[in-house]
């Protein structure tokens, strides 16, 4: 409820209407020789009392508003600077990633070489009956697993 008074209150049409009054009350409490008016003499002084009255309001309303946007600007950099946080962090992530898969990328191809390079030595080895492979192939075969 509070928040819905100040909003109200410190909206551009109720602080035009605090002006408005406020520079009536102005002129009909300290324009010289109306308080010689009979229709508007006996409220002078009302009048007076009135303007700083209003004066005080819109000092009120005008300084809340101010704070108030003063706070949201501040709530507005905040979000700003974690979207740039954000947006940063993606990059990072992003720039790791490719380097990840580049790393990936080379480590498959020379696995890829590897086994081309093994196959090419069974395939100079006579095709006989029986396995011929020693402890050069298997240790061939780890150097491709890892």
């Amino acid at each position: 409820m509070a928040s819905l008074f100040w909003t109200i209150a410190t909206s551009d049409l109720a602080l035009w209407i605090d002006a408005v009054v406020l520079v009536t009350v102005m002129i009909v409490g300290f324009v010289p020789l109306i308080k010689w008016l009979p229709v508007i003499g006996p409220y002078v002084p009302l009048a007076r009392l009135v303007a700083f009255i209003v004066v005080a309001a819109m000092s009120l309303c005008i300084g809340h508003r101010l704070a108030d946007e003063s706070a949201e600007l501040a709530r507005v950099k905040i979000d700003l600077a974690f979207s740039q946080l954000q947006i940063e962090t993606q990059l990072q992530t992003a720039e790791t990633a490719a380097r990840l898969r580049a790393e990936a990328e080379a480590d498959a191809a020379t696995a890829n070489q590897k086994v081309t390079d093994y196959e090419e030595r069974l395939s100079k080895l006579p095709a006989t009956c029986g396995c011929n492979l020693d402890d050069d192939d298997v240790r061939s075969l780890h150097d491709i697993a890892r």
